[in-house]
């Protein structure tokens, strides 16, 4: 749950948005049936993929979760339990960047963690284990940074784990890890977990392992009330940031993901599929395509959804779902009882060819 949490609490520093009132609010109200229409309302108006844009949609009904949901608010006699009404309403987006707030409590959208016949994705993840085994504790911790080598059949290849993009990599950084880097027969960078942070910062890194300007997606907003009120779609490019002194572009390089891969991270992971010498691999990542922003209802309380901008990918492809990886590896039941991270061991392996 925590890490599920992170998700919204980075969300919302990256891109917090002033809340938008007064095209929505004129007066206080505390009516539930009052408050569940604004709240209504304020999704049909302005989410961003109840439409069919670029081939993609949520394939949700709102008007028949209105259908739904409002005999049970007028059924219901708490603000709790109008809150949950609206949160088993979100949850029919599967989007991690839609959530409610109140005085009382944070009501999150979690469904994007399920696929759509309702099986939750694998963890793909077992934490502690790169660092007692692949590691042996061997590794050193700077800035929120986790990294070290990892040696396997006469190679040595370095290990970053990155965790949080509201940690940007500054030169103090790079001048500790470019000496490993440098003697390294092979980059494996780990954002499993990584809920997002800063969208810059992403594209900062990804930028290390760029040698050219090179266009990686689209980026697409929601121009009006109507489903698909769409501008056209604007490219979007990664710059070069490497420098003669600290290189990632020549360096082989893997690229770790799983369903925690979120929000800004999951863009850098669509913008690592087209890094040169990059290959991601491992499960689908958790999607956050979309730039939440938040709305006041008339009761006081908050609604955050992803509205106005949309990423795609360079094809024209919505990153939402997620982005999937070039080699797909699950880590079993059986390897979390024998302690073995396929996805890493899978990285070794393309990185030894």
């Amino acid at each position: 749950m925590k890490r599920i949490f992170n998700i919204f609490t980075i969300a919302t520093a990256l891109f917090a948005t002033s809340c938008i009132k007064d095209d929505y609010v004129k007066e206080a109200n505390y009516d539930f049936k009052t408050n569940y229409e604004a709240f209504w309302n304020l999704v049909n108006e302005n989410y961003c993929y109840l439409g069919d844009n670029y081939g993609y949609t949520k394939n949700v009904d709102w008007y028949k979760v209105y259908e739904e949901m409002m005999p049970q608010v007028e059924k219901a006699t708490t603000e709790e339990e109008l809150l949950e009404i609206m949160g088993k309403s979100i949850d029919y987006l599967k989007d991690g960047h839609v959530w409610l707030d109140t005085k009382f409590k944070h009501r999150g959208c979690f469904t994007f963690y399920y696929d759509e016949n309702g099986v939750k994705y694998p963890t793909n993840y077992i934490p502690g284990l790169v660092e007692e085994k692949y590691l042996s504790y061997n590794y050193r911790t700077r800035n929120g940074f986790r990294f070290g080598n990892i040696v396997r059949g006469g190679k040595t290849f370095f290990y970053l784990l990155h965790n949080d993009f509201t940690k940007e990599i500054v030169p103090e950084d790079l001048e500790v890890m470019q000496p490993h880097i440098d003697k390294a027969d092979g980059f494996i960078y780990d954002i499993r977990t990584n809920p997002g942070g800063s969208a810059q910062y992403s594209l900062d890194i990804a930028g290390r392992f760029f040698k050219e300007k090179t266009q990686v997606g689209y980026q697409l907003v929601k121009s009006g009330k109507g489903y698909n009120d769409l501008a056209e779609p604007t490219p979007l490019y990664v710059v070069p940031m490497s420098t003669k002194q600290y290189d990632w572009t020549n360096i082989k390089t893997v690229v770790l993901t799983n369903r925690d891969v979120y929000s800004t991270a999951n863009m850098f992971a669509c913008f690592m599929k087209e890094a040169p010498n990059a290959t991601l691999i491992g499960g689908i990542s958790g999607g956050g395509g979309g730039d939440p922003t938040s709305f006041y209802l008339p009761n006081g309380w908050t609604v955050t959804m992803s509205a106005h901008r949309m990423t795609l990918d360079k094809n024209k492809v919505h990153i939402e779902p997620g982005v999937e990886p070039d080699f797909p590896v699950t880590i079993t039941d059986e390897d979390i009882q024998n302690k073995v991270d396929s996805i890493l061991e899978k990285a070794i392996e393309v990185l030894s060819e």
